[in-house]
């Protein structure tokens, strides 16, 4: 386990990403990541013209993210997104599950499931975000007030991922597939 700066961080990520043969499963737990996508479409989003926002994610251009995802969708990798949601929605969260329906899903093939989190008061979350990579490798990211990353945790193969994996067993039971969530 290391916790690493920006830029390293940002290349055993890569890593990570680019020797991932199987299933990346990303664990999303907050409700505002507002200072990570500070968007064009986020802004219109909190300004209240939704319309203008969905055509702004439409428009959008997330290359690098989407090409990256449908070359692992090429190789057989199942991509996996579970985000933990508060209800009420957060604006963030209403905003996010609209990309997600024109983004994430159809252009970079994910499967994007949601849990309510009334429904896992029993269980342990972290307080950042977990993405793992093939069953063996995690990294655990720390957020700030605001939804910005400040530090990102890396457990490779020698490090114990089981309780992460045990969760994420749990929370899959649990969530639903976004066209059933409302």
């Amino acid at each position: 386990m290391k916790t690493l700066s920006d830029s390293e961080a940002d290349r055993l990520f890569d890593k990570y990403w680019d020797e991932m043969g199987q299933e990346w499963f990303k664990l999303e737990v907050l409700q505002d990541y507002s200072a990570e996508d500070d968007s064009l479409s986020l802004r219109s989003w909190y300004r209240g013209d939704k319309q203008k926002s969905i055509e702004q994610i439409k428009a959008s251009e997330y290359r690098e993210w989407i090409e990256s995802c449908q070359k692992k969708l090429e190789q057989g990798v199942k991509l996996i997104r579970l985000h933990v949601v508060n209800k009420p929605y957060s604006p963030y969260i209403k905003w996010e599950l609209e990309h997600y329906r024109y983004v994430n899903v159809p252009k970079c093939g994910e499967q994007v499931y949601l849990v309510d989190k009334a429904d896992i008061s029993v269980l342990e979350l972290p307080h950042g975000d977990v993405m793992i990579f093939d069953r063996t490798r995690a990294v655990v990211n720390a957020y700030n007030p605001q939804g910005l990353v400040i530090s990102q945790t890396f457990y490779d193969e020698s490090d114990d991922i089981s309780q992460l994996l045990e969760l994420v067993k749990k929370l899959k039971k649990l969530a639903q597939p976004l066209h059933d969530f409302s």
